[in-house]
């Protein structure tokens, strides 16, 4: 569940983008799982599901390097785009089930907030697609 105040607005990089709604300061928590809020899905879940509905998941959920489960973010943070010189940064918390996300550097109110996909997303961690490698 996000953490802070966001909003949604198009993006530079792809799409929408996730947007910070107030001024947020280095090291704080912009978002964290929270069973009962945020989804996931194991691969044999995922399979057993209409194609559409996979293809959604795929597409804007994580496979998780902690708990090898796919994580669906409830809210909009399913929209922070990717960056390879991202503002946020996603590390592993002792007493979280997940990792968390938080801000490399101070973050100021309308900038957009990316993080790198590869240090969550077990898929994109391998993955040879365009965005990735920039």
């Amino acid at each position: 569940m996000l953490t802070v105040k966001t909003y949604l607005s198009p993006s530079k990089i792809e799409g929408l983008g996730l947007f910070a709604g107030e001024d947020i300061k280095k090291d704080d928590v912009t978002w964290k799982y929270t069973p009962g809020f945020d989804l996931e899905y194991s691969q044999e879940e995922l399979e057993k599901m209409p194609e559409m509905l996979q293809d959604y998941i795929k597409t804007y959920a994580a496979l998780s390097m902690v708990s090898n489960k796919y994580i669906l973010g409830s809210d909009d943070v399913k929209f922070t785009n990717h960056s390879p010189d991202p503002n946020l940064e996603s590390v592993q918390i002792e007493g979280e089930r997940e990792k968390i996300a938080r801000a490399k550097k101070d973050i100021r109110k309308g900038e957009e907030m990316t993080i790198d996909y590869r240090g969550f997303d077990k898929n994109d961690a391998v993955s040879d697609k365009k965005y990735s490698r920039q």
